[in-house]
């Protein structure tokens, strides 16, 4: 009943507009597919309260967040340096690098507690606590190792970039451009995409931590719980008719053959050429088969 219950109110958030959509109450739906006690008048608390602590080390530069600082790289280092003395050096908000592919680790209230996450999960702290000041932090949906940027013109030295899992480093554009292609090393050669450089959206920034769940889920044998990420995500995406497919094979492998099939052969009228079309119709016709051979 609980995650009955869960589900129906990230649907119904998700259904919402676009603009009414706040990443820190999005994250912390996303967290009851584990963790269904999330106290979230407790995480907003802790965000509210993290925000007024860098606004009280800001003190008399708090200035530097009117219209036309914001722009100016000076501002913009001041303010990252007051979010990661907080945030690093008060707190010690840092990569989970000893168990990564724990699924706790995608939890935005347990990362609040623990002070402990995934690149991602890390950086939506960061990007609540930069909006309750007004700061222009942004999302980056960097393949391998999420970000986060203060956008600034070329005249002021280009954006910066924050990796919140190295503990706030602060990188100029070319440095982060390395990194990136350095993670990708195992993957073969490759040429840095500008494309991956585009400001990610509230839905962009969940999808991905929905989908960071799913896996971990399945690397664990959890399939139950990995069918309960892709039902958020065909609720958060349904733009996305590849979600609809893998949770139509995770309701299969729930035993939901009836559901799976629905899913399935919803996902091949949205997507008719796609190349595994072929077994999945096969797939299909296999349950209906059953299905007629038990009635």
């Amino acid at each position: 009943m609980r995650t009955l219950a869960a589900a129906v109110r990230f649907s119904a958030w998700a259904s919402g507009p676009p603009e009414a959509q706040r990443l820190d109450e999005g994250a912390l739906l996303i967290a009851e597919i584990g963790r269904p006690d999330v106290d979230h008048r407790r995480s907003i608390h802790q965000l509210d309260t993290l925000a007024a602590e860098v606004w009280a080390a800001l003190g008399p530069s708090t200035r530097l967040l009117r219209p036309g600082q914001v722009a100016r790289r000076e501002s913009a280092l001041r303010v990252l340096e007051a979010i990661n003395e907080i945030l690093v050096a008060r707190y010690g908000f840092h990569g989970a690098e000893d168990d990564y592919y724990n699924p706790r680790n995608s939890f935005l209230d347990d990362a609040l507690e623990r002070h402990e996450g995934l690149p991602i999960t890390l950086s939506v702290i960061y990007l609540e606590v930069a909006r309750r000041l007004g700061a222009p932090l942004e999302g980056v949906g960097l393949p391998v190792h999420f970000m986060t940027r203060w956008p600034l013109p070329a005249d002021e030295g280009g954006p910066i970039y924050v990796d919140a899992f190295q503990r706030g480093a602060l990188l100029d554009e070319p440095t982060t451009r390395r990194l990136i292609l350095n993670l990708l090393r195992d993957a073969g050669p490759r040429v840095f995409n500008p494309a991956w450089t585009c400001a990610a959206s509230v839905s962009e920034i969940l999808t991905r931590m929905l989908r960071n769940l799913k896996h971990a889920y399945l690397q664990r044998g959890e399939t139950a719980l990995a069918l309960e990420a892709a039902d958020r995500l065909t609720a958060l995406r349904p733009d996305l008719p590849e979600e609809l497919r893998d949770r139509g094979l995770l309701r299969l492998a729930m035993g939901e053959p009836l559901l799976a099939a629905a899913d399935i052969a919803a996902y091949l009228e949205r997507a008719p050429d796609a190349p595994e079309g072929g077994r999945l119709r096969r797939r299909i016709e296999s349950i209906r088969e059953v299905h007629v051979k038990l009635n």
